[in-house]
């Protein structure tokens, strides 16, 4: 089968050698002992701590709304929407293995909240910079291929030199997002395939009821949560049902355009992504209700009426 559709097995080869360096090394350091050894190596160190959590800030919601809107105004809305997919995704099930392991972060942790394994930058970390380092080996750019994979080791060790999160919780990050990534690459062509002989009106109420569903039993199951559900159920509303209006009314292609043409519109696009952002952030409620409904109008904005914009806009 193509590239295209499967995922290859020189890159599903790859994939777990790294895989298995890290679940092999990381175990090693903890059978040692050495968990909590790195948190305190730096705990207190305000020059490291400083220098890591500006990268720890990359797996930031507004770093990584920037970066999905980036790639639709100027790679690709599909990709950019698989980006988002996979990053919604990993961040539902990392919220559903944090609510079952309840595992108490590190006493060297200063200001995160909530329940510490499996890292939650970690794992997106994978699911996010790894298929952004799958697209780039389809596009047999070795450069971008490992820069993104450095990304992924810099974003998990910087939550162990912060102190928010131990080996463990860095090691568990890492394998259940490999474990994601993996399975996202393989059936998201599939599905994507089968989605196409469905019509609009189905494709539309599937995309409502979905997300839905998903919120309704991380609720149901965990009525205490302090996991933001919300946010993951509906920012992949928002995708999937702006994704199909995009691709059925406006059809906005970055790929015909110059690179001055999306020079502008990335300036246009993120000024206004960013506009939207906060301005649904000056109502600040932690009620799943108006998170689901906050980032479902966010993305739908940035997948339909962006483009819509740059659709109207006057070129040379």
């Amino acid at each position: 089968m193509s590239e295209n559709k499967t995922l290859s097995k020189k890159i599903l080869l790859i994939i777990l050698i790294i895989a298995a360096v890290n679940f092999v090394v990381g175990g090693i350091l903890l059978l040692l002992g050495l968990n909590l050894y790195f948190n305190l190596v730096f705990y207190g160190n305000t020059v490291t701590f400083t220098i890591f959590r500006a990268i720890s800030y990359i797996g930031e919601d507004i770093v990584q709304i920037l970066l999905l809107a980036a790639l639709i105004f100027v790679y690709d809305v599909k990709f950019g929407r698989n980006v988002g997919f996979s990053l919604l995704g990993s961040y539902y099930i990392n919220g559903i293995l944090k609510d079952i392991f309840q595992d108490p972060r590190p006493v060297t942790n200063t200001y995160e909240e909530g329940f510490g394994f499996p890292s939650g930058h970690s794992q997106n970390a994978v699911a996010v910079w790894g298929l952004m380092s799958y697209e780039s080996y389809k596009k047999d750019n070795k450069i971008l291929q490992w820069l993104f994979i450095i990304f992924i080791y810099l974003i998990g060790i910087s939550r162990i030199v912060v102190g928010v999160h131990d080996l463990e919780d860095v090691w568990g990050g890492f394998f259940y997002g490999t474990i994601f990534l993996v399975l996202f690459i393989y059936f998201e062509p599939l599905t994507s395939e089968k989605a196409k002989s469905l019509n609009f009106l189905t494709k539309a109420i599937l995309s409502i009821i979905i997300p839905i569903a998903m919120l309704t039993i991380a609720i149901i199951i965990f009525p205490t949560t302090t996991l933001d559900y919300g946010l993951c159920c509906g920012g992949l509303m928002g995708i999937s049902l702006g994704y199909l209006i995009e691709t059925k009314k406006i059809q906005y292609d970055p790929k015909v355009l110059n690179n001055k043409q999306k020079l502008v519109n990335l300036v246009i696009g993120l000024v206004l992504t960013m506009v939207f952002y906060f301005a649904l952030s000056a109502y600040s409620s932690d009620f799943f209700v108006w998170r689901f409904t906050k980032y479902f109008l966010l993305a739908f904005l940035v997948i339909t009426l962006i483009p819509w914009i740059f659709t109207k806009i006057k070129r040379d």
